[in-house]
C-alpha cells in the first residue's frame, strides 16, 4: 500500500508524541510504509515500551527490512524476552534484516535459554548465510530437541545453497 507523504509525516509525529492508541496505529502504518527514518524510534520502543508496543515495533522493523540494520543490537537483546510472541516478532525482524544479524545470531545459538537458541537456529536457516554452518553443526547436537531439529533444518537449507 502506498501512503501519502502527509500521512507518513503525521504517523511519524504520532509515533513520537501520540496517545498509546495513535502510537500503535502509527507504528503499523510506518512499518507498512517501510519508513526507514522511523527505525531509531521503533528500536527505542523495542527496548523500553510495554509488551504490546514492543511487539508492534518489532513487526514494523521486520517490514522495513535491511534498512533497519541499526536495530540489530537491540533486537538481539530483546530476543531473550520471555514473551513468546515478542520473540517471534523479533525473529521475523532479524530474518528480514538478514546478513547484518548473522554474527549476533550465531552467538545466540549458544545462549542459556533454549528458546533463544531455537529462534536463532530458525533465523539463521532462513537468512541463508554459509558463515553460520559451523555453529549450526554444533547446535545440531544441542540437548534441546527443538534446537537440534531447527539447526539440522537450517544446515539442510544452507548446504543446498
Amino acid at each position: 500500500m502506498t501512503y501519502s507523504p502527509d500521512t507518513v509525516a503525521q504517523a511519524f509525529n504520532h509515533l513520537r508524541h501520540g496517545s498509546p492508541e495513535a502510537r500503535a496505529s502509527a507504528i503499523k502504518l510506518l512499518g507498512e510504509a517501510a519508513y526507514a527514518p522511523a527505525v531509531p524510534h521503533l528500536t527505542e520502543l523495542v527496548r523500553d515500551a510495554d509488551p504490546g508496543t514492543r511487539y508492534l515495533a518489532a513487526m514494523a522493523l521486520s517490514k522495513i527490512g535491511d534498512e533497519a540494520e541499526s536495530a540489530v543490537p537491540v533486537l538481539l537483546v530483546a530476543l531473550r524476552a520471555d514473551d513468546m510472541y515478542l520473540r517471534m516478532a523479533i525473529t521475523a525482524a532479524l530474518i528480514s534484516i538478514g546478513q547484518p544479524a548473522v554474527p549476533g545470531l550465531v552467538k545466540a545459538l549458544f545462549d542459556q535459554k533454549a528458546a533463544v537458541r531455537r529462534a536463532s537456529a530458525k533465523a539463521l536457516g532462513k537468512i541463508g548465510n554459509k558463515d553460520a554452518i559451523n555453529a549450526l553443526k554444533v547446535a545440531a547436537f544441542d540437548a534441546d530437541p527443538g534446537v537440534s531439529r531447527l539447526a539440522a533444518e537450517a544446515l539442510t537449507r544452507l548446504e543446498a545453497l
